[in-house]
């Protein structure tokens, strides 16, 4: 299980720090960051911000570290992105990189929402109340998924409205553009 001081721990034997230069650093006690890195201490925001500062991550980094690899896979797709409309030219493609920015994202969103609607199902039992009889209704990561996956769409649309007219992508390039 992954918990605060696991990534306190991590950080720090990255960082080739000892406990208590980190403990120093952060103006608390070795032996109190040792009990916060163990999970026998719960620091106070206070502290978590010195120790954050101290260990060169934001807070929010140290308390969810789920934002650091969500922002690899964006990187990721961006990078296969900007492969794939390369030969937009340069005067244009400055316009487009918000673009493939915003669509990097919605993959990554699009593809965790799919591996969970595949994990937990489309429908779900639902109930105003305890005396109501439940019935099955679409999940709202479904609207989701299909709101994401329309702006996505559009989005390589447009990407691809400003390719070359020379060098339009063909159907099965498409395919590639979508994640399909």
């Amino acid at each position: 299980m992954d918990t605060i001081g696991n990534r306190m721990r991590a950080l720090r034997l990255n960082q080739g720090m000892t406990q208590n230069e980190v403990a120093g650093k952060s103006g608390i006690s070795e032996n109190y960051y040792s009990r916060i890195e163990t999970g026998k201490n719960s620091p106070s925001l206070e502290k978590l911000t010195a120790i954050a500062k101290t260990l060169g991550v934001s807070l929010f980094h140290l308390l969810n570290d789920r934002i650091e690899e969500m922002e690899n896979r964006v990187e990721t797709e961006e990078a296969r992105l900007c492969n794939i409309f390369k030969s937009i030219p340069d005067h244009q493609f400055q316009l487009v990189e918000g673009l493939i920015k915003q669509a990097a994202r919605l993959r990554v969103l699009l593809d965790d929402n799919w591996k969970d609607i595949l994990e937990n199902g489309e429908y779900e039992k639902f109930s105003q109340s305890e005396t109501q009889t439940p019935y099955d209704r679409k999940r709202p990561i479904v609207e989701n998924y299909d709101n994401r996956d329309k702006s996505y769409q559009n989005i390589i649309r447009q990407l691809t409205e400003q390719l070359p007219k020379d060098g339009t992508p063909k159907k099965n390039q498409r395919s590639k553009l979508l994640g399909r």
